[in-house]
């Protein structure tokens, strides 16, 4: 066994990803008594702390912002992993979310959804927002969907930090609020980063812009915290953060050891995409499946059964399922499900009541029936859902 290994964890505790990737860390240190870690969490640092540069420290996990700060710490002479996922360490591992598959759950999402108008609202010249919107667009594309790219007014400048133009948000960038009133309504809206969603969202308000119902907004990196204080709260795309970190720590270790691991990027599939209100509508253009959809939001959860739907939309079982299948991709009992299934998962994340509640608030009889469905639909089973939330 190796003697005590100094990490140095270089990575703010401020957002809901960076908390994740500081989780997945410290889970590791956890199995690997001969982690000791130095935590440095200020939101974004340009230069080394002095206590790095005087003190004894065998590896570094990171968020690399710039290349001279990659210069920086790649003269400590020690092995370094980037999550910050840009690649200003270019000869140490970097580790980032996968953008082609946060594109494609936003717009597996958004077309089973019924939606024909997509857009892109992002910060073009940040790295993590060109990599989405270059993924959705090419995804959506190869569907034969165009895609509406939000492009800032030219004295916007791709040099401004990140951290600046999240702060400013619509102050700085007032040119969003008018790209949002000339989109095609209703528009599935993919935001780069949960901050984006959130401003897109008070825009969509100070405009009277309808939300969902004209505008649907995913955001990515589910900050559960910033999500929630949206109205209406935020859907978006749950990265893997917890995973992210513990596979940064893998990486070091294995280079601690003496193995040589090829620089460059590696990217880490997030997990999916969390259903909140900002995406609650059903966008198709036949009256009775829309009538149909309606019925089932509202009382899916209150038992109502496959025939009692039709019998109030006036349509009979076959003619029915055919249309939802035209529209929405699958038919009427399928819809159910789905409704049902994010009933309870929205309520495993966001509330502590019991199974047995849990199950009332579903339409189930009994907590035995609703982990049955639970465990069948979502592969896992409700305690160990949320046992796994609880976890990251």
């Amino acid at each position: 066994m190796p003697g005590i290994r100094h990490i140095a964890l270089l990575v703010p505790a401020s957002g809901g990803y960076s908390r994740g990737i500081c989780r997945g860390v410290a889970s590791y240190a956890l199995e690997h008594e001969e982690w000791l870690i130095f935590p440095y969490e200020r939101a974004e640092f340009m230069k080394l702390p002095g206590w790095l540069k005087k003190g004894h420290i065998d590896g570094i996990i990171g968020f690399i912002s710039t290349p001279d700060l990659g210069r920086q710490i790649k003269s400590l002479g020690v092995p370094v992993v980037d999550c910050q996922g840009e690649g200003n360490c270019p000869d140490s591992p970097c580790l980032d979310t996968d953008p082609g598959i946060v594109a494609q759950l936003a717009a597996d999402f958004f077309v089973q959804a019924g939606f024909v108008h997509f857009a892109f609202g992002g910060y073009p010249g940040i790295f993590f927002s060109d990599r989405r919107s270059e993924a959705f667009c090419r995804i959506l594309q190869a569907q034969g969907r165009a895609v509406d790219v939000y492009a800032p007014p030219p004295k916007v400048s791709a040099n401004i930090s990140l951290q600046f133009r999240e702060m400013r948000g619509l102050e700085y960038e007032p040119a969003l609020a008018a790209w949002l009133t000339k989109l095609p309504k209703p528009c599935a809206v993919l935001a780069c980063n949960d901050i984006r969603g959130q401003q897109i969202i008070n825009a969509c308000r100070d405009l009277g812009i309808a939300m969902p119902s004209d505008v649907s907004v995913i955001g990515v990196d589910n900050d559960e915290i910033l999500c929630r204080l949206c109205r209406p709260t935020l859907t978006s795309v749950a990265p893997d953060g917890e995973g992210i970190g513990q596979a940064a720590a893998e990486m070091l270790t294995r280079m601690l050891d003496g193995e040589k691991l090829e620089a460059g990027l590696y990217n880490h599939a997030p997990l999916r995409v969390v259903e909140r209100q900002s995406t609650d509508i059903t966008t198709a253009h036949n009256p009775i499946v829309l009538a149909a959809s309606r019925i089932i939001r509202d009382r899916a959860c209150r038992g109502i059964s496959v025939e009692q739907v039709c019998e109030l939309a006036n349509c009979s079982r076959s003619t029915l399922d055919n249309l939802f299948k035209k529209h929405l991709g699958r038919p009427v009992a399928r819809e159910m499900t789905r409704v049902r299934l994010n009933r309870g998962m929205r309520l495993l994340e966001n509330s502590n009541l019991g199974l047995e509640e849990i199950a009332r608030e579903c339409g189930f009889q009994s907590a035995t029936y609703f982990c049955r469905f639970f465990k069948r639909e979502a592969g896992t089973t409700p305690a160990l859902y949320r046992s796994g939330l609880l976890r990251r």
